[in-house]
C-alpha cells in the first residue's frame, strides 16, 4: 500500500508541471453585423499556438472582414460568406476593424491585447522575458520597454527579431535587485517597416 501511494505521489508530482504550462484556451470573438462581440475581450498572456478566432455569428450576413490599423493581420477581402479567421498573436495591444463598417477611428472595430511572459532563466541569471516565438504572425520585429518601480519607462530592445531574452545579463541594462518590480511592455512591427507597429501591450510585472 505504501509502495502505491509513492508511486501516484511521484505521478501526481510529475503531472504537476503539464498543468501549469497548459495553454489557455483561444479567446472567441464573434463577427456579427456592425459589431464584433466581444469587441474588446480580457488581455491574455502570450502562449505558443492559437490566441484569437474570429468567426461570424448565427443571423450576419453582412459584408466584414477583420483588419489590424498597421496592417499586422487581415482575414482577407470583404465577405458576406463564412468568418474563420485565427491568429498566432506577439506580444502588443491590436486595434482591429472591418473596412466596410469600421475604421482605425470607431464604428465596428475593436481591440485585442497580448502581454508578454516570464521564465526562470539558466541558475545564476535573472529571468527571461518572452514576447513571441516563430509561429506568431502578427509581427516579425519588436520594441520591448521596462520600467523599474515606480520609474519612467526605458527602451530595454529596439527593432529586434529575438523573440526573448534574460533581463541584466551582463548587467545590461539595469542590475536585478531582489525586492523591486520591474514592469515590461512590448509592441510587434512588420518586419519591413518598423513605423507599421501595434500599440504598447498590457505590462508583464515581476518582483525577483
Amino acid at each position: 500500500m505504501r509502495r502505491w501511494l509513492t508511486i501516484a505521489a511521484i505521478a501526481v508530482g510529475l503531472a504537476l508541471p503539464a498543468l501549469a504550462f497548459a495553454r489557455a484556451p483561444v479567446t472567441q470573438i464573434q463577427v456579427k453585423d456592425n459589431f464584433y462581440t466581444p469587441e474588446n475581450p480580457a488581455a491574455r498572456a502570450f502562449q505558443t499556438g492559437p490566441s484569437f478566432h474570429w468567426a461570424r455569428a448565427a443571423g450576419s450576413g453582412g459584408a466584414h472582414n477583420i483588419v489590424q490599423d498597421a496592417g499586422l493581420f487581415r482575414s482577407g477581402g470583404l465577405t458576406s460568406g463564412p468568418i474563420n479567421f485565427t491568429i498566432s498573436a506577439s506580444a502588443g495591444s491590436y486595434h482591429y476593424y472591418c473596412q466596410l463598417h469600421g475604421s482605425p477611428a470607431g464604428g465596428m472595430a475593436g481591440v485585442v491585447k497580448v502581454r508578454p511572459i516570464q521564465n526562470a532563466a539558466p541558475v545564476g541569471n535573472p529571468f527571461t522575458v518572452i514576447w513571441a516565438d516563430s509561429g506568431t504572425k502578427t509581427g516579425k520585429a519588436f520594441d520591448v520597454r521596462y520600467k523599474v518601480g515606480a520609474g519612467s519607462w526605458k527602451i530595454w530592445k529596439n527593432d529586434t527579431a529575438q523573440f526573448k531574452a534574460i533581463f541584466g545579463l551582463n548587467n545590461l541594462p539595469v542590475t536585478v535587485m531582489p525586492g523591486k518590480t520591474y514592469q515590461f511592455q512590448v509592441r510587434s512591427e512588420q518586419a519591413t517597416n518598423h513605423a507599421k507597429a501595434s500599440g504598447w501591450s498590457p505590462a508583464l510585472s515581476v518582483t525577483p
